[in-house]
């Protein structure tokens, strides 16, 4: 009998949130037309209308009598948390969404207008459409229509709206977590064509600072022909970009080895990558970690810093990781005569850029809440992990569970992004059925 009532009141819902079709399109139509790309990103940070599209959704927000808080962490960088609170009893749920987008890139390769928000066969184009904006628009849709059934939830329910994402979190959904909010379980609605990311690797960017000894390049021969004659004070140059070369040479196979020797099965093959991201040479080292002097080839550069954006397994630790790293590059100074007296100095958290890993296991509520969602929509659940790294990791390292679903779409990051609408409606009923059975009903 208890089963029977939920099922009807979700049929309900999911009948409502069809009626609302036009609507919902409509909303992220508005949302895309926000030209609210992440100001780190813009030579003119004051162009950025994330402020606007924030003024937008606070107004829509509050028409529904949620409990809003509004904040900035940063100027002209506002976020947003909205309330339903529950009669008690149940559990509660966040759904995270950032409304800060990417940079449009070379317009001549879009076909539509980037914030245009125009339909084409089914999909809306525009920059956010997928990533994320169309994901806000669904657990917004989905909250509107419970409210409007008057469905009482045991659990309360927040909706997170930030900023930020596209730079790291660091004003927004990182800034939501200092702050003290919390939430038994998290749904971040990044675009996921409705599968379930129930893990997600972690991050860390990192630097490797090679020194070597500066000196005229007209030396230079001396170290490749040690035979030559050469003045002697004036031969002991050794280049750091040259053992940087090597060692990047070295860490491709330890890479290599990462990725043959561990594996998480929601996760593909190799995904443990460490990409030398940014590479500078030059001399003198500079308060910034960095070289002084980059433009001048005629000196041999004792300073080779190389930048890496260092990934590994969900079921990893950072203290694992950062171990087996530390040792490589030990083992790796060793093979150098040099490197050996002047081993490589390992520098973490570079950026402040750190994601912690998570792995939701497959059995948990929160998974079997959106499996029991899809069900009644007759979706096959499917659980995978996600390659990248999104806002999911900050509630994951504050101890809440998080997984990532969201909508159909292509082009996020690329031209002609877009969100499929069907995927869209589906994704709001999905929404609903898991906030109806993770936070319960009282109705």
């Amino acid at each position: 009998m208890i089963r029977m009532t939920l099922l009807n009141i979700e049929s309900q819902v999911h009948q409502r949130l069809d009626s609302m079709r036009a609507d919902i399109i409509g909303l992220t139509q508005d949302l895309v037309a926000f030209k609210s790309v992440n100001p780190r990103f813009m030579s003119d940070p004051e162009a950025s209308e994330e402020t606007q599209i924030q003024d937008y959704l606070e107004a829509r927000l509050n028409a529904l009598d949620l409990q809003v808080t509004r904040w900035e962490k940063e100027p002209r960088r506002p976020n947003l948390l909205a309330l339903l609170p529950g009669s008690g009893g149940g559990r509660s749920l966040a759904f995270n969404g950032h409304i800060d987008v990417v940079p449009i890139g070379d317009l001549d390769g879009w076909d539509y207008d980037p914030w245009g928000s125009d339909i084409d066969s089914g999909k809306l184009y525009g920059r956010g459409a997928v990533d994320m904006k169309a994901g806000i628009a669904a657990f917004i849709a989905a909250t509107e229509a419970i409210i409007a059934g008057d469905i009482t939830l045991k659990g309360a329910l927040q909706l997170h709206i930030v900023v930020d994402e596209e730079a790291g979190g660091f004003a927004g959904t990182r800034d939501l977590i200092a702050r003290g909010f919390r939430a038994d379980g998290v749904i971040v609605a990044e675009p996921t064509s409705g599968r379930v990311e129930a893990a997600e690797g972690g991050l860390s960017w990192v630097r490797v600072t090679i020194r070597g000894r500066a000196a005229h390049a007209g030396w230079h021969f001396a170290q490749i022909y040690p035979q030559a004659e050469a003045d002697a004070q004036n031969a002991d140059g050794v280049n750091a970009i040259e053992k940087g070369v090597k060692f990047v040479g070295a860490l491709r196979e330890f890479e290599r080895e990462w990725a043959l020797s561990r594996h998480h099965p929601l996760m593909p093959p190799g995904i443990t990558t460490i990409n030398p991201g940014v590479i500078i040479g030059g001399v003198g080292l500079g308060e910034d970690g960095r070289p002084r002097v980059t433009s001048n080839p005629a000196m041999i550069p004792d300073v080779c810093t190389i930048d890496l954006d260092f990934k590994y397994l969900p079921s990893e630790t950072f203290a694992e990781v950062r171990q087996e790293f530390e040792d490589f590059v030990s083992a790796f100074a060793q093979t150098d005569p040099w490197l050996r007296t002047h081993p490589p100095t390992v520098q973490w958290h570079l950026a402040n850029i750190d994601f912690p890993p998570f792995s939701t296991p497959s059995d948990h509520p929160l998974i079997d809440s959106i499996r029991g969602a899809q069900q009644a929509l007759g979706i096959e659940t499917i659980l995978t992990g996600k390659r990248a790294v999104t806002d999911a990791a900050f509630y994951a390292g504050a101890d809440m569970t998080p997984i990532i679903l969201g909508p159909a779409g292509e082009g996020l990051h690329g031209d002609n992004e877009f969100v499929d609408l069907d995927s869209l409606i589906e994704t709001a009923k999905v929404y609903a059925g898991a906030i109806l059975r993770w936070c319960g009903t009282a109705s």
